[in-house]
């Protein structure tokens, strides 16, 4: 059995910022990764999939993007590669194809036993990531025997799915992205959404990214919130990362012809039934988004920033779709309540 006083689980983003950290301060570690650093990344991703973050936004400890796109969005295999070379940096004490079978404590610390042989250490950092598996409703295993489903890990691309319409239930950045590559490949596509949180790509000619990065949205904490409950139900951002810089909120998927519905909340035989909830869950999301762009505004002034050129244009047409869903059709008599499930694909 082998021992050292930190044992990280997790050889991704979030694992390697911590061996760094412990590098930094001469703590002895390993980091235990079941295949090869960034192996999700490798292994578990759509074939287009790209970082919704811009290049510059990839900051890990002493790390960051020096690439010539710093505008660009990484591939799944670019970002894989950028963290490989942030383990060689420091020669991250990785542990590679060595699985986590078993975490127990022990004598004061505890025992991790792995496909390699087993560990003791004082401490262990579960590094694995908040999506590590996959968050499928109880229902899911009533749908009948025609309808085919699977999670996003094991979805790689339109043409690798049978015929048939695609539900896609989940509308945070997952599910939007994968609504909108099936709809631009010819699918008939239903998403059910929830709530979420809706944001433009672009605002007054920069990469929203950049406006919540400057408005200092990201170093805010969760005791510095006024409702911390509210905040954790929010959802997450509806967004993107490609080069046309183009928007996956609900009215620009309902533009591409995708139907939308209310949260999935049960199966009946082969209908799926959907809460009445769409019209609450894009009023909270378009009220949150007008907090967000009115903040940015204010920033504007109190900082003094000029409007690039051309920006009021787009800002005036994003501002133009708020309140767009709601009077849509589909919105009021299409998938409200429930909707027939036949040869379909869910995902």
């Amino acid at each position: 059995m082998s021992t050292t006083h930190t044992i990280v689980i997790g050889a991704g983003q979030a694992g390697l910022a911590t061996s760094h950290c412990l590098t930094e301060a001469s703590v002895d570690h390993v980091v235990l990764e079941r295949g090869r650093v960034a192996d999700r990344w490798l292994g578990q991703t759509w074939e287009s999939l790209r970082l919704l973050t811009p290049n510059w936004a990839s900051r890990l400890p002493d790390w960051s993007y020096q690439g010539p796109q710093p505008d660009g969005f990484m591939t799944a295999a670019e970002f894989a590669g950028y963290l490989t070379g942030y383990a060689g940096s420091f020669d991250a004490p990785v542990e590679e194809h060595s699985g986590v079978r078993s975490l127990r404590r022990s004598d004061g610390g505890f025992t991790v036993d792995t496909d390699r042989g087993s560990w003791r250490a004082a401490n262990v950092v579960i590094a694995t990531g908040w999506c590590d598996k996959p968050r499928v409703p109880e229902f899911a295993h009533r749908l009948p025997a025609g309808v085919a489903q699977m999670t996003p890990d094991a979805y790689r691309s339109p043409d690798e799915l049978p015929p048939g319409r695609v539900l896609v239930v989940g509308g945070s950045a997952t599910g939007v992205q994968l609504a909108d590559e099936l709809a631009r490949a010819g699918r008939e596509v239903i998403l059910s959404a929830g709530n979420h949180s809706r944001l433009p790509r672009r605002y007054r000619g920069m990469d929203i990214w950049w406006w919540l990065d400057q408005t200092g949205t990201f170093a805010v904490t969760i005791d510095e919130v006024s409702d911390p409950a509210r905040a954790r139900a929010e959802g997450a951002l509806q967004l993107i990362g490609r080069e046309d810089h183009r928007d996956v909120d609900l009215p620009a998927l309902q533009r591409l012809g995708v139907r939308l519905a209310g949260r999935m909340v049960d199966l009946d035989g082969n209908r799926a039934r959907f809460a009445p909830d769409l019209r609450t869950s894009t009023d909270a999301a378009d009220a949150r988004l007008a907090r967000v762009l009115a903040r940015i505004d204010d920033h504007i002034v109190r900082s003094g920033l000029a409007h690039p050129r051309g920006a009021d244009a787009d800002v005036t047409r994003f501002l133009a779709q708020l309140g767009q869903i709601h009077r849509s059709k589909v919105t009021h008599s299409g998938l409200d309540a429930a909707d027939e499930l036949r040869e379909d694909r869910v995902h």
